[in-house]
């Protein structure tokens, strides 16, 4: 039996789980327009010390609300809809087919035992999330 988007979404989950990596979700955007629209609000109403404490309130309350977060990587790998499984397999499936396995046993067989392939799926699986995805990544 081939192997399955499935297949390799939770031989990625336990490749990312073993080095605890987390996908961070940062709201920088929003923080900045919060932070602009209490500065054009303060300065409306009070003129140019309005524009300051406007800034303030709203940087305030840009920190309060635009918070980052964190996922683990392999939770996220599990979460992912069907069609996301099938983009991130189509992009992965050449190192499947340079790594000569007919199924998902024989491949996570060789994954776990060879360092340098599994070092080049994860690899490209981060390539993937930063570049395609645009994803913040930590280790």
């Amino acid at each position: 039996m081939p192997v399955t988007p499935e297949d390799l979404v939770g031989l990625l989950a336990l490749i990312t789980g073993e080095r605890n990596y987390q996908i961070t979700n940062s709201q920088h955007l929003k923080g900045g327009f919060l932070t602009g629209i209490g500065a054009t609000v303060g300065g409306v109403c009070g003129g140019p010390f309005g524009v300051v404490v406007g800034g303030l309130v709203g940087g305030s309350l840009a920190a309060w609300k635009g918070k980052s977060t964190t996922i683990p990587l392999d939770q996220y790998l599990m979460d992912m809809d069907k069609e996301q499984r099938q983009a991130m397999f189509a992009y992965m499936n050449y190192l499947i087919e340079d790594s000569h396995v007919q199924n998902f046993v024989a491949l996570n067989a060789k994954v776990a035992t060879d360092p340098d392939l599994k070092r080049r799926f994860l690899d490209v699986l981060l390539c993937y999330l930063k570049v395609e995805l645009r994803l913040n990544v930590i280790e």
